[in-house]
């Protein structure tokens, strides 16, 4: 039924035909199997991708993305190729793809904005030319999510344009400390540098380096860098853009995310789910909540598809996070309860 379903979108002409076969075998492709896939379905499978990419919808670009961004499952070429996409949809393959070519991540880091380098800086691994471009080009929350990335590989240079920069700024001079105290080869790399009698290294960092005590005091002014960690589904970590998918595609129920979430009293993660499912900016779903509108706040989580009792839970976390009383829940989730449908939930796109 399958293999019938492909072949006759194949014989389609049309890009929505295209797209749709497209995303039924990345799906298939992705589907966590026992077996790894052999190179050659690997490069067969990231040959089509990138013949038909220009037909593709933006839900199938991102539908890829997704489930492969993390794996090896596609090759150098098309990893390359996907991050040269908007950031929605390259934000995941410059963070984790193990695919993607070093020259195309300093190609972004010179070329493309600092949401896409600190993405690079986040990286599980990042190699000295990666790193050298990324001090150059980043502002300060790139380099500080780079010192705080045990991964990054720091040469000589890169290390010298630290400590320039830790001069005028004590929140990197902060990070370098703690940097140190976390990572001894960073540690006893800096010591090198310092027994040159280098005069960019700063008097108060070169007196700690033998002194844990006073780099923990320094290590205090550092910014504490914070990604995006996921959601943790069913024993089962996910980042935002997985759940993203996986909500869209039917394979989880975005009540059971927003209970997920209800647990974990996460309000800036209801913003950004809700947002998304129902493709609104997340500053209008924000201000609605935070408005003493409680019509307006019942019709927008109507049009989500949850249950009352959902909603109660939802009401009762909103008075927490407003700080008033919860002494209208019970009426509004009545009203809620008896309000006519504004029409099926929008899917992700």
């Amino acid at each position: 039924m399958f293999r019938e379903r492909l072949e006759e979108l194949a014989r389609i002409r049309e890009p929505s035909a295209r797209s749709e076969l497209v995303r039924l075998l990345s799906a298939q492709y992705a589907d966590k199997l026992e077996r790894e896939p052999s190179d050659t379905e690997r490069f067969l499978f990231s040959s089509l991708v990138l013949d038909v990419f220009d037909q593709l919808d933006h839900s199938v670009r991102l539908d890829i993305v997704v489930r492969l961004a993390r794996t090896d499952r596609i090759t150098s070429a098309l990893a390359d190729r996907l991050a040269t996409e908007a950031f929605d949809l390259s934000e995941a393959i410059l963070e984790h793809s193990p695919v993607i070519s070093d020259q195309k991540l300093v190609d972004v880091v010179r070329n493309r904005s600092d949401r896409h380098r600190l993405a690079i800086a986040r990286r599980n691994k990042v190699p000295e030319t990666v790193v050298d471009a990324l001090i150059a080009r980043g502002a300060f929350p790139v380099v500080n999510a780079l010192v705080q990335n045990d991964g990054a590989q720091f040469a000589v240079r890169a290390m010298l344009a630290l400590l320039i920069l830790s001069s005028g700024d004590q929140r990197l001079l902060g990070a370098i400390a703690q940097r140190c105290v976390s990572d001894e080869a960073f540690r006893e790399d800096l010591r090198l540098v310092s027994e040159t009698d280098c005069p960019l290294m700063p008097a108060e960092l070169e007196k700690a380096l033998d002194n844990p005590e006073a780099l923990e005091r320094i290590a205090q002014r550092a910014v504490i860098d914070d990604p995006d960690t996921g959601l943790e589904i069913e024993g089962e970590q996910l980042s935002k853009h997985e759940v993203r998918i996986q909500i869209a595609s039917g394979e989880l129920s975005f009540e059971n995310i927003l209970l997920t979430l209800l647990d974990r009293e996460d309000m800036a993660a209801i913003i950004w789910v809700v947002s998304r499912h129902l493709n609104l900016r997340d500053s209008t779903v924000r201000d609605t909540f935070a408005s003493q509108a409680d019509g307006a706040v019942a019709m927008l989580m109507k049009e989500t598809g949850i249950g009352h009792k959902t909603y109660g839970r939802f009401l009762k976390m909103r008075c927490a996070w407003l700080g008033v009383g919860t002494t209208s829940v019970a009426h509004e989730v009545y009203t809620f309860r008896t309000m006519r449908h504004q029409g099926t939930p929008r899917a992700f796109n």
